[in-house]
Parts: C-alpha cells; sequence; structure tokens
C-alpha cells in the first residue's frame, strides 16, 4: 500500500463517537424537518426548540443546513422557515417512481374510455405543474398536447387550476411568480385578481373548467385528488373540442371528472391504509 493511500484512509476514518454525533444531528434535523410540515405554517427558531424540546442554537443551526438544501426556507419577511420547494420536486419523483402514475392509469384509461376525450394526471413540481401521464382518445383531435414531463400553463388549464387552487398559497405564489400570466385567446385570466378568484370558485365546487383559455376551440374540465387528510396530491383532466364541452355533456363530464378523481384517492388511500 503507498504512503497516500495509507494516509487517506487514516484521515477518513471515523473517529471514536463522530459517527454516533452525526446519527444524532441527522435525527434532530429530520424532527425539526417533519415539525415545520406538519404545522402547515411558518414558525420561528424559539417556537421549533419549544416544541421539539431542543436548544435554540442546535435549532438555529439544523435549520440553515437544511435551508442550503432548499428542503427548508427562511420567509425574509417574517423570518421564519417554512417548507422548501424542493421536496416538492422531490415528492413527485418518489411518486412517480413508486404507485401514483401505475395506479392511476386503469383510471385514466376508463376516464378516457367514458369520455371519449384525452385525459391527463398532473403533479405540482418545484416550478410548476406537470404532465405526469396521459390517455388519448384515438379520435380526438388536439393541436395543443403536453407530452408527459412537461409543464402544464397553470392559469390557463382545468388541469392547472385545478391544482393551484389546492395548493398552499406559498407554493402558488411561487409557481406564479416563476411565470407570467400570458394571454393566449382572448379567455385567458390574466390578471392575478381574476385569477385569485377563479381559484376559490373551484375550492367551493370541486373542479375547474377550461372555457377556450389555452386554445380557440378546446375547452376542458378537471379534478383534484386529495389525500384522507385533505391534502393535494394530483389532479385528473379532461379535455377536447369545445362544442362537446357543453350543456349536458359538459354536466357529464364535470360529474365524470369528480367521480374518477374521489375512486382514486379513495384507491391510493387504501393503499397506504
Amino acid at each position: 500500500m503507498s504512503a497516500v493511500s495509507a494516509s487517506a484512509r487514516i484521515q477518513t476514518r471515523p473517529k471514536p463517537g463522530e459517527l454516533h454525533g452525526t446519527s444524532k444531528s441527522l435525527q434532530k434535523a429530520l424532527r425539526i424537518l417533519l415539525h415545520v410540515g406538519d404545522s402547515r405554517r411558518e414558525l420561528g427558531v424559539t417556537q421549533v426548540a419549544v416544541a421539539l424540546n431542543m436548544n435554540k442554537t442546535t435549532v438555529h443551526r439544523l435549520l440553515n443546513a437544511l435551508a442550503r438544501f432548499d428542503l427548508i426556507e427562511k420567509n425574509p419577511i417574517s423570518e421564519r422557515y417554512r417548507l422548501g420547494l424542493r421536496l416538492h420536486d422531490l415528492g413527485t419523483k418518489a411518486v412517480e417512481s413508486r404507485t401514483l402514475r401505475s395506479e392511476a392509469r386503469p383510471f385514466l384509461t376508463e376516464m378516457s374510455r367514458r369520455s371519449k376525450e384525452s385525459v391527463s394526471l398532473a403533479v405540482p413540481g418545484a416550478d410548476g405543474i406537470i404532465c405526469l401521464d396521459r390517455v388519448d382518445f384515438p379520435h380526438t383531435i388536439i393541436a395543443v398536447r403536453t407530452t408527459v414531463g412537461a409543464k402544464f400553463p397553470a392559469h390557463c388549464t382545468a388541469i392547472g387550476k385545478a391544482a393551484l387552487a389546492y395548493l398552499p398559497e406559498e407554493n402558488v405564489d411561487a409557481i406564479l411568480s416563476g411565470s407570467e400570466l400570458s394571454r393566449l385567446t382572448p379567455s385567458t385570466l390574466t390578471r392575478v385578481s381574476d385569477l385569485q378568484k377563479n381559484l376559490s370558485q373551484i375550492r367551493q365546487r370541486g373542479y375547474a373548467l377550461d372555457k377556450q383559455e389555452l386554445e380557440r376551440g378546446l375547452s376542458g374540465v378537471a379534478a383534484p385528488v386529495l389525500t384522507r387528510e385533505g391534502q393535494f396530491l394530483a389532479a385528473i383532466g379532461i379535455a377536447g373540442p369545445t362544442p362537446r364541452f357543453r350543456g349536458k355533456e359538459l354536466a357529464q363530464k364535470i360529474s365524470l371528472a369528480k367521480e374518477i378523481a374521489m375512486r382514486l384517492s379513495n384507491h391510493l388511500g387504501n393503499l397506504t391504509a
């Protein structure tokens, strides 16, 4: 063995108690992360320290360490801490690699067959609403198609607005701040106040509509997929030619989207029960 490699082994060997200490710090950091997430509101250092019975200096140090990886972020105005958007990105990847896409596929297939339209599944990402899966009905002609892995225009699609309506306010602000409310048709909502009013209506009725806001002649309906605790997990949407999204046909598509969203929510809840 060379002198260099021997020296490297000596320098990288953990010191007595070092591994144990690192494990304790990691556990404390994870406790802090989970506590901030469970609180669903911004917290100060003292609040976290008191709630977890930890030293304030330790809490401050670990919060800053988590912030360096964008797992926690500090509100520059209130100087309180909240979950970082990196967690949404990681959560999206975790769901995509596990059950959501595969478990949702039969529901999407059924929804496409019954509606005779193209349907999509969307989840929140770090900087937008991501198309996780889609099923196209063979005879539906749509000029604008969001491919799997691409972002939906959040402010002018039914599925994008269904997601915005149920995400935490700070996440909505982050998504909207990273993109302009571009006018794509005369029906596109381009003012934040108008969009917020529409999102409030979506929460009240449980579904979102796209009335030719993305493309003339194209309309859609979408509904949220929620956890048993009422947290947003995904959105499912139906899109197609506007003449098929009027009157009785629209009412049927709204009912179908809400039905499939509820069944998928229950199905996913049973998997984790």
